[in-house]
């Protein structure tokens, strides 16, 4: 395949915005790019430093437009020929030609990335003995906070690009740090990650969530941090249940709850419910299933020790555990009563607008299986329209497993609604 010697010449003709005197790297320039596309266009693009590896490699000869033109804009070209792109044949790919070559070329390039970085920061840490540019973990703490209010209150596509900007300031740290500083720069980098690993999870992109999960194990191992590590368990089997893998999800709650002596008592309870909700896919006694959901229970109404207000886990209440109860007796075959849970938890409940729109998702689906098609099109409309708005790519996700509940009915004015609605929701 033919390099794309003008794309990397335009790109190391730019100054790095991180290290003086050196050139912009594929990373920097990716970071550029995106924040670019979301300025021009409001949503959240992901182009990353192995992409642009592709493009200089002369992999992909001609990107999307949308990216095409963010680089102009970024490198100052003035058309698409400056930055060595031309049209190819509909479909055609130079990787296609030695897809094994590319591969390897790939990783190589990945390798040569962290290589170069991390001689960056470790030059810098040893001409000065000092963490070169080193922020406060407590100043990442504060963003990491607003970042997650923006979230709750907006939805993952706001917040995605500044947390990905966030965790790369937080891995140059990491490169130096050494000490306290380190310990607390690694609590924040896991808290970050898992953070990360869930606003991908509800934007329904489960490989880069996944990703971000390890990250954030990989931190807590590193800072000896158990409730941390139990934590990212509980969310790899809450994303396990988004594709019904029961098994997996069951495994990993199960190694969760290893670590339950130095737990909080609220990340207990959740996976506990974890559990038993894993049990019930898998046809198991309902009577181990309530006798689970009982103990949960029991811990969250007897007293509780003192904990920090951050501990992983803290915050759940008799509420939320409520709510997941429900979701285990629609597992466990209980459509009806689960219904009632999720009304009486609905109705009662202060939570975010997106998690409503989750939560109202799943309820339709015991309203389904309750034999209730209509009411539960209509409540998995009104749910869609909240995703489509917050980006919640989990809940359409959702309301799809509920159109499947309710194929018998698919002749209903209610069910063709929603038929369209979702077709609306996955087209372009």
């Amino acid at each position: 395949m033919e390099r794309n010697f003008e794309l990397r010449a335009l790109r190391e003709s730019h100054p790095s915005p991180t290290f003086a005197g050196e050139p912009m790297s594929r990373s920097e320039l990716a970071e550029a790019v995106n924040a670019e596309l979301w300025r021009a266009t409001g949503r959240r693009f992901a182009l990353d430093a192995h992409t642009l590896a592709r493009y200089e490699r002369g992999a992909v000869r001609w990107p999307n437009a949308a990216y095409r033109s963010a680089l102009r804009a970024v490198l100052g070209a003035s058309n698409d020929a400056e930055l060595g792109f031309m049209p190819t044949r509909r479909g055609a790919s130079a990787s296609a030609e030695n897809p094994v070559r590319a591969a390897v070329e790939a990783a190589e390039e990945s390798a040569e990335l962290d290589r170069r970085d991390f001689a960056r920061a470790g030059f810098a840490a040893l001409v000065t003995g000092v963490n070169v540019g080193q922020r406060d973990p407590l100043d990442y703490d504060e963003e990491l906070r607003g970042l997650q209010a923006i979230d709750v209150n907006r939805g993952p596509e706001e917040p995605i690009i500044n947390v990905a900007t966030l965790l790369r300031s937080i891995t140059n740290d990491l490169r130096t740090s050494r000490g306290t500083d380190r310990a607390a720069l690694l609590r924040v980098a896991a808290r970050a990650a898992e953070f990360a690993g869930f606003l991908h999870r509800d934007l329904g992109e489960p490989d880069r969530s996944l990703f971000w999960h390890d990250r954030a194990m990989d931190w807590a191992q590193e800072n000896h941090d158990q409730p941390m590590q139990a934590y990212v368990l509980l969310r790899k089997a809450q994303a396990a249940y988004d594709g019904r893998d029961a098994a997996r999800m069951l495994g990993l709650a199960r190694a969760a709850r290893r670590f339950e002596r130095v737990l909080s008592t609220g990340l207990k309870a959740e996976i506990l419910q974890q559990e038993a909700r894993g049990e019930a896919m898998l046809g198991l006694s309902d009577h181990g299933i309530r006798a689970k959901l009982d103990e949960a229970k029991d811990l969250l109404a007897g007293p509780r020790s003192e904990e920090p207000h951050d501990a992983p886990g803290s915050r759940y209440s008799g509420a939320l555990l409520d709510l997941q109860i429900a979701v285990c007796l629609t597992e466990a075959g209980h459509p009806r009563h689960a219904v009632g849970a999720y009304r009486a938890f609905l109705s009662s409940h202060d939570s975010s607008t997106r998690d409503r729109a989750y939560f109202s998702t799943l309820m339709a689906t015991a309203l389904a299986l309750s034999g209730e098609p209509d009411e539960a099109a209509v409540t998995v409309c009104a749910a869609l329209a909240v995703a489509i708005k917050t980006g919640s790519r989990r809940t359409i996700r959702e309301a799809n497993n509920v159109a499947a509940v309710l194929r018998p009915w698919r002749n209903r004015s209610t069910v063709r609604d929603l038929d369209a609605a979702l077709a609306d929701a996955v087209s372009p």
